[in-house]
């Protein structure tokens, strides 16, 4: 009896041994099921979180891409506004209205000016920044040959801060000579007597603020006489530079930003218009 009790209590103990080793092997199977479910986890996490930031990278690549184009669209169309036939015309007619008239000195510089200005609207107008001491030259060059086409139209002033160093200043090139333009064509041409135009630079809380302030007639007389000689007219080069300014501030952190103001003189009545450009610049 003691013999069979002794194999009993063996058998016994052997089986528990199995069952605990069978336990242990169980719970080490399921363990290891548990970490290569993990690791399969983790792995999957890591490559959506790769795939997320590839799509970003992609994204932000395509969206870049798509603003170069639009600034490049901008620049061809800004530089065909620029260079417009009826402007071409007009100077060409006054270099031709000089020899004509043997003022061939006259006709000399003016044909040099409008080299200049032309070679300088190719190349301003394929630069994302100039230096502000080339877009005051340029803008200087511009009126000078609009007072000799305009005798005794206007006069103009350009002012510089003095902690304004245009030399080492870069901004995006020929913002306001749209609404320059705007003057002659709408503000001066309108008015009895002579203009005046004041383009002021100065410094404004990081900013470099472009004033193009005129003493003309007015936007709503001038739309006035437009309506009243049937002319639907629509600045295009100012509508460009609405669009280019909105795809810059996209660009950048900065904004630009543009107010113009309807000038009125002290008894109420419109006494011209002023323009102002607030610049984020980079030196």
């Amino acid at each position: 009896l003691s013999k069979e009790q002794k194999e009993l209590d063996i058998r016994y103990d052997t089986e528990k041994k199995e069952q605990r080793l069978q336990l242990l092997s169980d719970e080490n199977r399921l363990k290891e099921l548990q970490l290569k479910q993990s690791k399969w986890f983790l792995m999957g996490l890591g490559g959506l979180v790769i795939l997320i930031i590839l799509l970003a990278f992609i994204l932000i690549r395509q969206n870049k891409l798509r603003n170069s184009r639009k600034t490049l669209l901008f620049q061809q169309r800004l530089l065909q506004t620029q260079m417009n036939p009826h402007f071409l015309f007009n100077s060409l007619s006054s270099i031709q209205n000089f020899i004509i008239r043997e003022k061939p000195a006259t006709a000399s510089d003016y044909l040099s000016r409008f080299a200049k200005l032309v070679r300088q609207i190719l190349n301003n107008s394929v630069e994302e920044y100039i230096y502000l001491e080339d877009e005051i030259d340029s803008i200087e060059n511009y009126l000078e040959l609009q007072k000799v086409r305009y005798k005794n139209m206007f006069d103009y002033t350009i002012e510089v801060d003095e902690e304004i160093d245009p030399e080492t200043i870069l901004i995006p090139p020929m913002l306001a000579q749209p609404f320059i333009e705007n003057a002659f064509e709408h503000g001066f041409r309108n008015k009895d007597g002579r203009g005046k135009m004041k383009i002021r630079f100065k410094l404004n809380d990081k900013l470099i603020r472009f004033e193009v302030e005129d003493d003309g007639v007015g936007r709503e007389k001038a739309k006035k006489i437009l309506r009243e000689q049937n002319r639907d007219h629509r600045s295009m080069a100012t509508n460009i530079t609405s669009e280019r300014l909105k795809v810059l501030n996209k660009k950048n952190r900065q904004k630009i930003r543009l107010t113009i103001t309807d000038l009125k003189d002290e008894k109420g009545n419109p006494a011209g218009t002023k323009v102002d450009i607030d610049i984020p610049f980079k030196n």
